[in-house]
């Protein structure tokens, strides 16, 4: 047990996932989340349930964030009644959406003027990862901030990477991270499309794919959900890609890096998505590559 109790903000997918993990190895967790309904999960595991952000920052001297994005996160902490009202001095906010770089390196400046560290410190390894208590977290900030929030990372985590003391780094390398997440993801999507085209087996075609140089963890792993059309199954959205592959063609011109293969992957998921799919699995971006030429629209498959 810690002496201190942990706030979590956010409880979809990710952020049940780690409420269970934090429970699980015997931290004090007080939760929020904008639906009410969550109390009774919250509370059925134990844990407890804030009335509001701010009892939640009276109470807590570290905040986790598991919110989907900056303007969430901006609003949790800085809009009505949110945690700067009511977080004490030295206490820690650890971040771990996934926002653009330059919005977390100056979301460090702004909550050290009302005595808050900032951990940035997004995570890859979806849903399951965090069920399973086996994310990756890519942390930035403070290192004695980094060092006593550690153990706390480790409860949900299997991999810590400390990537220095300036927050936006670790926004900036999860950037990276989905850029190749993306692409992946929409290179599986082209190649099981072309091959079902073509009137291959499909199972025996990513199974010997998988078995070379030409596998990828998303062709492993999404791979059968494409080949079966299971794209109603969702453990991440096809808009939640739009977003990240946004970010880092955001990224890319703000560095005037040219990332033709990122915005590639980004039309297909936008494509998608426009076509009324964005809310079904990110495995359905294999419908992009099934568009009629002529008639231009993508097949609507059972979902």
């Amino acid at each position: 047990m810690i002496d201190q109790t942990i706030g979590l903000v956010g409880l979809g997918a990710m952020g049940r996932g780690v409420a269970n993990n934090l429970v699980a190895k015997g931290y004090q967790l007080v939760a929020y989340d904008v639906r009410p309904e969550v109390k009774d999960w919250v509370e059925e595991r134990g844990a407890a349930f804030a009335p509001s952000l701010k009892e939640l920052g009276r109470q807590c001297g570290m905040v986790i964030s598991f919110v989907v994005n900056d303007a969430q996160t901006e609003q949790i902490l800085f809009g009505e009644g949110g945690l700067t009202e009511s977080m004490k001095p030295d206490s820690t906010f650890i971040a771990c959406s996934t926002m653009p770089p330059a919005y977390v390196a100056a979301l460090g400046a702004r909550l050290a003027a009302h005595s808050i560290h900032l951990l940035d410190a997004p995570v890859t390894g979806g849903a399951a990862g965090a069920a399973k208590g086996s994310l990756t977290v890519m942390v930035a900030g403070a290192k004695q901030v980094f060092e006593q929030s550690k153990p706390v990372l480790e409860a949900f985590s299997a991999r810590i990477y400390y990537m220095g003391e300036k927050p936006g780094a670790g926004a900036q390398v999860k950037v990276i991270n989905q850029l190749l997440c993306g692409v992946h993801l929409a290179a599986a999507g082209e190649a099981l499309a072309l091959a079902k085209r073509q009137g291959l087996p499909l199972d025996i075609t990513r199974e010997l794919l998988c078995s070379g140089s030409a596998n990828s963890w998303m062709l492993g792993d999404r791979g059968p959900r494409m080949i079966a059309e299971a794209f109603g199954e969702v453990t991440s959205a096809v808009d939640i890609f739009v977003k990240d592959m946004g970010l880092v063609l955001d990224a890319a011109r703000a560095s005037r890096f040219s990332a033709p293969l990122a915005s590639a992957a980004y039309n297909a998921f936008l494509s998608v998505s426009g076509s009324g799919m964005g809310s079904w699995d990110d495995s359905a971006v294999m419908c992009d590559y099934q568009r009629d030429p002529y008639q231009g629209e993508i097949p609507k498959p059972v979902k």
